[in-house]
């Protein structure tokens, strides 16, 4: 085949001397190289474009190395410390569960829609129990943004089945210099609508591999249509906690939707196209098979209305 090629070059540039026949095998060198290349591109599939963004990012931004906190939010009293590292330890974090005060937080629509059962929108508390998860992710935050050094956290929710994987992955993204100074959320599992349209509107970042898999790193840039659910694993800087608060009351919004609202338009979101941790199957305890249809429901409506909202176009 080689053969062929090369007496197919030739025979295009006239090669009857020396100097062709150099010429010929220069312009073949040439064309094999530049399809290895084409190969070797297609293979780590990573366009030149984020690339140069991601390198440009790295020259900006200086590695720096921030202590890190865990915590698992649970009921469950007996629950034991998970390590991760020798580093780092994931301490049970004992929920609060529903109270006059919490309830007090809620804004006065949402308050009259769970008196009444109500799920007007996706976004709203869908019950008692899912008011009190809120809460607990709050508390974590002002513990966070009360903190005298700088530091980060990782929050976990007990129905993810917990590894070192997050945190290995975590602080690839940490060394790379993607990430911005400060005021940052990264979710390491989704549950998303419509995903291929929130995808759309999901700015790629970078891909980070561990072993043979990989993970599209994307950041969310506008107020989307789409939003992108689960608050179960994910980690955040102290910034970030101080502008989440800042936000977060009267409090009306499941916590991982309030997440995305904010992270989306007074911080920085990140997420990836997959999980990186594996949920225990544990029926969610705030969602009964009722809550459940009816908070579809809202989802359907709220994608709707958010269509007219988005500032994405």
């Amino acid at each position: 085949m080689s053969r062929m090629i090369d007496r197919n070059l030739c025979g295009f540039l006239t090669c009857t001397h020396r100097p062709h026949f150099m010429l010929c095998g220069v312009i073949l060198c040439t064309f094999m190289t530049f399809i290895s290349i084409t190969v070797y591109q297609e293979h780590t599939d990573i366009d030149m474009q984020d690339t140069t963004a991601f390198k440009n990012t790295i020259s900006m931004i200086s590695h720096r190395h921030v202590p890190l906190v865990c915590y698992i939010i649970t009921l469950n009293t007996s629950l034991l410390p998970v390590q991760l590292s020798k580093d780092v330890t994931c301490y049970p974090f004992i929920s609060s569960r529903i109270t006059d005060d919490i309830f007090g937080l809620v804004s006065t629509r949402v308050q009259n829609n769970l008196r009444l059962g109500l799920s007007v929108w996706g976004a709203d508390f869908t019950n008692n129990i899912s008011l009190s998860i809120a809460y607990n992710h709050v508390q974590l935050w002002h513990r966070l943004a009360a903190a005298t050094t700088e530091s980060n956290m990782l929050v976990f929710e007990d129905d993810i089945v917990l590894n070192e994987r997050p945190l290995l992955l975590y602080r690839k993204i940490q060394s790379s210099g993607v990430l911005p100074h400060d005021n940052y959320i990264v979710k390491l599992v989704n549950h998303r609508s419509l995903g291929i349209l929130g995808d759309v509107e999901l700015q790629h970042v970078h891909r980070f591999w561990m072993g043979n898999d990989s993970f599209r790193l994307q950041k969310c840039t506008c107020h989307t249509r789409q939003s992108f659910f689960s608050s179960a694993a994910y980690v955040l800087d102290r910034q970030a906690a101080k502008t989440l608060i800042q936000h977060h009351l009267p409090m009306q919004y499941h916590v991982d939707v309030f997440m995305h609202y904010i992270g989306c338009r007074y911080s920085t979101l990140f997420m990836f196209d997959k999980d990186i941790l594996q949920f225990s199957g544990r029926f969610s305890t705030h969602q009964t098979p009722e809550d459940h249809q009816k908070r579809l429901f809202a989802n359907i409506k709220e994608t709707i209305k958010n269509f007219f909202v988005s500032s994405c176009y």
